[in-house]
């Protein structure tokens, strides 16, 4: 699917507007938001540079560091201990 620049540009603004909202929150406090952004950049068929301009700088590195971390990295260990299971 071909993006125009229009809807590149409304994007990238949403972004914009959503780092405006979390402030120095940004991006911590809208990391749904932004893999929601970097999905509808998928499937727009949007190239990395695109899809990076959109996401912001510190928007991309966030998700895509979430992104290529591993599951088990939000598992809590420490109540999985506690927890004494006998599996």
């Amino acid at each position: 699917m071909e993006v125009t620049t229009r809807g590149a540009i409304a994007l990238r603004q949403f972004r914009q507007q959503l780092q405006e909202e979390a402030g120095s929150n940004f991006p911590q406090d809208v990391l749904i938001e932004l893999l929601v952004l970097h999905d509808v950049c998928k499937n727009l068929d949007m190239n990395i540079f695109q899809a990076r301009e959109v996401l912001g700088e510190s928007g991309w590195t966030y998700v895509a560091s979430y992104i290529n971390s591993p599951a088990c990295d939000t598992i809590n260990w420490k109540r999985v201990n506690d927890l004494n299971l006998d599996c």
